[in-house]
């Protein structure tokens, strides 16, 4: 099986990913490893090459407008990263904003989480605003730590900001050459910003003569009014023909995930030339029933979109796993359910799944391309 950093790292190959916050800042260890099982639970059935964990911040001063849902302090990232992985057995890209640090006290927390938790896969953010003087480091300073404890590094791309600044491809530019390995987006709802930038990046790394960093999409399920608002809150593009269709749908939820399938296949065709590659992540901003249903769908739907796209054959194989945890695992191994192709042999997509007899515990799917 490929490891995560190697999912994310090789060109060629895809990266499937989903993505959750921590427990709530003071809950007990052994609710958040509840938690955990319970994440790892769910997640079994999807062909994830591993997670995204969110270093969720209260980001006063990005906007005037109020916080639509109540901000709650969470606990750390890492820490229930490697917990997860504990309960799954596979590895999470952390979120961590630089911005919250002293410069001493960012490298103690990357030397703990590259030796005590074993996390090597960061995403570096910044703080929310350019309006307000934070004590961290600078993302070139956090950069230079984080390489020194060897871990690997990614960062955030918002389409967003290139509607009024156009320049968010220098930008990805400039992260690169910091070390960034990969670039994973905020949610998207509308498509035509995002291909701009994927093919500015793709055009700028052409002339410059360097093969561009794997840019990971994410779409997050809505179905209902206050989700809207929150998206809005949170800075996503959302166009209004748009919000209409989804909000004014007999089932907005199933609405939302229809269009972003159908907007992922805008931005495959209208970038196909920029020499990009792509991954997807998935989420959902709320605990709302019908929107945390409806992403497991959009998972699976996305997957096959962007696997489908590369025109060549590809397989799903149910095979057993070692059990990653202290519970005695039943593993079974089922038959492959592939998709065929016109006697083109491809190697398969692997989607590794172990069962445990108590709790639910065991390894979770995981995608492999031989």
């Amino acid at each position: 099986m490929a490891s995560l950093r190697d999912a994310l790292l090789e060109r060629e190959r895809p990266v499937f990913l989903f993505g959750t916050v921590p427990a709530m800042e003071g809950t007990p260890t052994e609710k958040i490893r509840a938690q955990c099982v319970k994440f790892a639970a769910k997640m079994r059935e999807l062909a994830t090459d591993g997670y995204i964990v969110y270093d969720i911040q209260e980001e006063k001063g990005r906007t005037p407008d109020p916080r639509p849902f109540p901000f709650r302090r969470m606990s750390d990232p890492v820490e229930y990263a490697d917990m997860l992985k504990q309960e799954s057995g596979k590895d999470s890209v952390v979120y961590k904003c630089v911005a919250e640090h002293t410069g001493e006290s960012f490298g103690d927390w990357s030397n703990k989480t590259s030796k005590v938790h074993g996390v090597e896969l960061l995403n570096l953010v910044g703080g929310a605003t350019s309006t307000v003087t934070y004590s961290g480091p600078t993302m070139e300073q956090a950069a230079e730590v984080v390489h020194k404890h060897n871990m690997v590094f990614g960062g955030v791309t918002i389409a967003e900001r290139h509607m009024k600044k156009k320049n968010e491809h220098t930008t990805l530019a400039a992260k690169v050459k910091m070390g960034a390995q990969w670039f994973i987006t905020q949610a998207i709802y509308n498509p035509e910003p995002t291909i701009e930038v994927i093919n500015e990046y793709g055009a700028l790394c052409k002339k410059e003569g360097v093969e561009p960093k794997k840019l990971i999409l994410t779409f997050a399920p809505c179905g209902r009014p206050k989700t809207m608002t929150f998206m809005h809150w949170l800075g996503v593009s959302v166009p209004e023909e748009t919000e209409k269709a989804i909000l004014e749908a007999p089932v907005p939820v199933e609405a939302s995930v229809n269009l972003l399938c159908d907007m992922l296949t805008k931005i495959m065709k209208d970038t196909a030339s920029a020499g990009v590659p792509l991954g997807i992540s998935i989420e959902h901003v709320s605990i709302f029933k019908e929107e945390v249903k409806a992403s497991f769908d959009l998972f699976n739907r996305t997957q096959a979109i962007l696997l489908d796209n590369r025109g060549i054959p590809f397989a799903i194989k149910w095979t057993s796993l070692p059990q990653v945890t202290s519970v005695i695992a039943a593993q079974k191994e089922s038959k492959a359910v592939a998709k065929k192709g016109d006697g083109v042999t491809w190697p398969a997509l692997f989607l590794a799944f172990a069962v445990g007899i108590m709790f639910g515990k065991g390894n979770v799917a995981e995608p492999q391309l031989a």
